[in-house]
């Protein structure tokens, strides 16, 4: 069954849920290797995503302790001139929408968030591919990745298992977090469909 589209309608875009069906409007991405110059508005994102999409899951202490804060800049640059670290952002029509971190000798995602506004649009799939293709290529048989609270259902829907708990301090607050895998040796499991 198709549902019609009212052209008139306007979508909200927020980590509500409410944006656009993903056949009605993908965003014109396209997925490039992080430039140290990119480090504000990496930071921009990750903040948004946190302070936006993990409220639901956290206290404001907590979104508070976890969101970084503008002395975290020159860390962001440094990360991104790094050899450790592919680190990976989506631009959609000259905004950074998306970035995602890989560290391949830990086989682990470090970071993988997205600006709320760009939610649901398929930006974290895309970026989670490139970075498990790279991975792989990279001989990872398998990917980590330490999920907020409120991330671990997508994580899931694209075969990543849970393993377990685990808490983070970030300036004296204990945060919750998930601690999820992926075989990206099982064919069946390693591409969403």
């Amino acid at each position: 069954m198709i549902c019609p589209i009212d052209p008139e309608q306007t979508y909200n875009r927020s980590y509500e849920g409410a944006g656009p069906p993903n056949s009605v409007r993908m965003p014109d991405v396209s997925v490039r290797t992080a430039r140290p110059d990119d480090a504000e508005a990496v930071l921009e994102v990750k903040r948004a995503a946190i302070e936006e999409l993990a409220a639901r899951a956290y206290t404001p202490v907590e979104l508070e302790a976890w969101a970084p804060d503008d002395e975290a800049i020159e860390e962001y640059r440094s990360a991104m001139s790094a050899e450790q670290f592919q680190i990976l952002v989506a631009e959609d029509d000259g905004t950074i929408a998306g970035y995602g971190v890989l560290n391949a000798e830990q086989s682990r995602v470090e970071a993988l968030f997205v600006r709320p506004f760009w939610t649901r649009s398929g930006i974290a799939t895309s970026l989670l591919g490139q970075l498990e293709m790279s991975a792989a290529f990279d001989g990872c048989e398998q990917l980590a990745i330490v999920s907020s609270l409120n991330a671990v259902p997508f994580y899931e829907t694209l075969g990543y298992d849970r393993i377990e708990q685990r808490s983070r301090t970030m300036d004296g607050v204990d945060i919750e977090f998930t601690l999820l895998r992926k075989d990206l040796t099982d064919r069946e499991r390693a591409t969403p469909e």
